[in-house]
């Protein structure tokens, strides 16, 4: 049985080899990423499918209140749904990351 080289942790290495070591390990963080999305919605009815379908009705009830309950105009010809999408995903973003 050949002995495993000797492993020396010198402080600041990490830092010098970490794009290199993500790069290295990539396949393992795309799978780890993948069973976690699989896990997450393996309990709603229509599964992987209510990670699109929820920020979709929630940009169509919003353009429906914004621009026809509160009448707030769009800028310019930008469509409502567009901007409003737009304004969404930063702030989902943020909200998942924050929780």
């Amino acid at each position: 049985m050949t002995p495993l080289p000797e492993l020396i942790i010198e402080p600041g290495r990490a830092e010098r080899n970490y794009w290199r070591d993500l790069w290295r390990y990539r396949e393992l963080f795309y799978f780890l990423a993948w069973r976690d999305i699989l896990l997450r919605y393996k309990q709603t009815v229509i599964g992987i499918a209510w990670a699109l379908v929820r920020p979709f009705l929630t940009m169509v009830v919003f353009t429906f209140v914004f621009s026809k309950i509160a009448k707030l105009p769009a800028p310019g010809a930008v469509p409502y749904a567009l901007m409003v999408f737009a304004a969404m995903l930063p702030w989902q973003f943020f909200a998942t990351a924050l929780s």
